[in-house]
């Protein structure tokens, strides 16, 4: 899934799109993050889940570059 999270500069807060809540991404989301990407977390998850998402992740960008 490819959505788009709108950052205000000024005040710093940032919409989230509905189908991202409804998916379940309330109250305080992890987020792991580095200087290109940002990975938000569902609630509860383990690491060996975000881990297989990632990876599913993965294969549709490259999917989308062609490879």
């Amino acid at each position: 899934m490819k959505r788009r999270i709108r950052i205000n500069p000024k005040t710093q807060l940032a919409y989230i799109p509905d189908e991202i809540i409804r998916e379940g991404f309330v109250d305080d989301v992890d987020a792991f993050a580095n200087a290109i990407t940002v990975t938000l977390v569902k609630p509860n998850s383990s690491l060996e889940e975000v881990e297989q998402s990632l990876q599913i992740v993965l294969q549709d960008i490259r999917l989308r570059m062609g490879k």
